[in-house]
């Protein structure tokens, strides 16, 4: 699958050869090193705007966090029965008035991991055509012959052949006429420059991601806590495969240079967006306030587990300074446990019949508009909605004993019935006292539930 990019990389690493090789006084060692750098210098300027792009849009929907915050809270609390479309198609139309494109995130990733695994892939093919010496080497790599490939394979980084890594028997560096100390001299600063441009790069992004962290966001918290833990993964990947594993000088020297670039990359596209695209006043606020509530959050959830287990201690102190008083103590602490447990229970069942509440109210305003034909329903007759509302519908007598009024069917019905009678009263009041024929009382024309709120 990774074959044409192989091909292609290869074509652009031959054309380099060619180019620096035609130089007077270069030689055949310094010309491959130097296509190496070149190529990854090509294949990273290639991929740099669609890698400003995918930074560019993470910071645009970054500030633009707010105000997609405010359309969930409007339309999370309405009993518009579509609600969800049109928060949906709200903040669509903010990402489009604002150029952000959600398919732009997904681009780098899909472009760059395959250039990279393909570009590290021919290195590696050609490093290890030449791990027993260049002389037998006749298998083409890509666009590259296999003359090429000896020559590759036959040149030198620093005095050191490109196929030969710290890891390799003796026997095998002895066929490329090097030592073990000569290999480790060159890749051992190199492998851990790789490291530290690695480590820098993470920290960059880790320090970019915490000043734009959506605290109130479990799934981000859970991405910064990974990045974090990655960092070691990162930062030792380069030690551990260097040393211990078969990592040629060729690609060594492809890690720093590729690492190298990436540090920079990062660091400068971080600055030019720091200047260009700061972050706005009403996105700090907004993290400030998540922050501080998810603090306070784990504070109080601290502060109770402290309680607890000061409760579970004073009781267990007092039971072996007072064993007669055992069960009553224990009680007591049970007690504790119960009153906190409950106390939790009462916010979330709250929450929970708020939203009960809301999707009920949007269900009877979709019947509403499906059945109804924009009228409020009455209690004459069996139909599918007046049975959803006769089903909510209060005593016939209200708190004073007085006899209810038959146009308010229920509680859900009240918004919507008395803002029916309000206009009612109003055309009375134009009227004269009279209403109109067309109507009357209890027979609004309004949309239920979405017309009275």
């Amino acid at each position: 699958m990774l074959e044409p990019l192989v091909f292609l990389i290869s074509g652009i690493l031959k054309a380099w050869h060619l180019i620096i090789a035609a130089v007077p006084g270069v030689s055949v060692s310094a010309a491959w090193t130097a296509s190496v750098i070149l190529l990854l210098i090509t294949v990273r300027l290639a991929l740099l705007p669609i890698a400003y792009q995918q930074l560019l849009m993470g910071r645009k929907t970054v500030n633009l966090r707010p105000q997609f915050a405010a359309i969930r809270e409007k339309y999370s609390r309405s009993i518009e029965p579509n609600a969800a479309k049109y928060q949906k198609w709200a903040m669509q139309e903010l990402r489009e008035r604002n150029g952000i494109s959600t398919w732009t995130g997904l681009i780098p990733p899909l472009v760059q991991i395959p250039v990279f695994i393909g570009l590290f892939r021919m290195l590696r093919r050609m490093a290890n055509a030449g791990a027993h010496g260049s002389e037998g080497v006749t298998e083409s790599v890509g666009f590259l012959s296999g003359d090429e490939v000896r020559e590759f394979t036959s040149a030198t980084f620093a005095g050191v052949p490109l196929p030969a890594y710290i890891a390799m028997p003796e026997a095998q560096l002895a066929e490329l006429d090097t030592t073990f100390a000569d290999v480790f001299a060159v890749c051992a600063p190199l492998i851990v420059a790789a490291a530290t441009f690695t480590g820098i790069n993470m920290a960059i992004s880790i320090n970019r991601l915490s000043r734009t962290l959506d605290h109130g966001s479990r799934f981000m918290r859970g991405t910064y806590k990974y990045m974090v833990t990655m960092t070691f993964f990162a930062v030792s990947f380069p030690l551990f495969f260097g040393f211990l594993g078969p990592a040629p000088v060729a690609i060594v020297v492809y890690w720093v240079c590729n690492n190298l670039w990436t540090m920079s990359q990062n660091a400068i596209i971080t600055i030019i967006l720091e200047r260009r695209h700061p972050l706005t006043a009403e996105f700090k606020a907004l993290r400030d306030h998540t922050r501080d509530a998810r603090r306070d959050d784990r504070s109080k959830k601290a502060k109770g587990r402290r309680e607890a287990r000061s409760s579970r201690w004073r009781a267990l102190a007092s039971t072996i300074r007072q064993p007669s008083r055992r069960t009553e103590l224990w009680d007591a602490h049970r007690t504790f446990l119960a009153d906190r447990d409950a106390a939790a229970k009462a916010v979330t069942d709250r929450q929970r019949a708020q939203q009960a509440k809301i999707h009920q109210t949007r269900q009877l305003a979709r019947l509403l508009r499906a059945d109804s034909q924009g009228r409020l329903p009455n209690l004459e007759g069996n139909t599918r909605i007046n049975e959803a509302w006769r089903r909510s519908a209060p005593p016939p007598d209200d708190a004073d004993g007085q006899p209810g009024d038959d146009r308010i069917v229920g509680k859900l019905g009240k918004v919507a019935v008395r803002m029916t009678l309000a206009k009612d009263d109003q055309v009375r009041r134009r009227t004269g006292g009279r209403l109109s024929a067309r109507r009357k009382p209890g027979r609004g024309r309004g949309r239920g539930p979405s017309a009275g709120a």
